[in-house]
């Protein structure tokens, strides 16, 4: 599941502060991505975010000129369960 890939790639995450590059500057993940090419979906989330974010790409003209981007979405959500 797509859950579980995240779950596995969670156990060779960089976190800040646990490798120094330079004074005060640190390696990290910056993101983790997937993609189910059955689906035509990408999954992927970011050291600040760590909901999964997905893109439907068979909802984009793939044939098209133009390059498709999105922003990535580096805000984490709190989903409340008693508001």
């Amino acid at each position: 599941s797509v859950s579980q890939f995240f779950h596995i790639l969670g156990s060779v995450d960089q976190q800040r502060g646990c490798c120094e590059v330079a004074d005060g500057k640190f390696e990290i993940t910056i993101y983790t991505s997937c993609c189910n090419a059955t689906k035509g979906i990408y999954y992927y989330t970011t050291y600040d975010n760590h909901q999964i974010t997905a893109v439907d790409m068979r909802k984009e003209n793939l044939d098209a000129s133009q390059l498709i981007r999105y922003p990535i979405i580096t805000t984490g959500e709190v989903r409340w369960q008693n508001k």
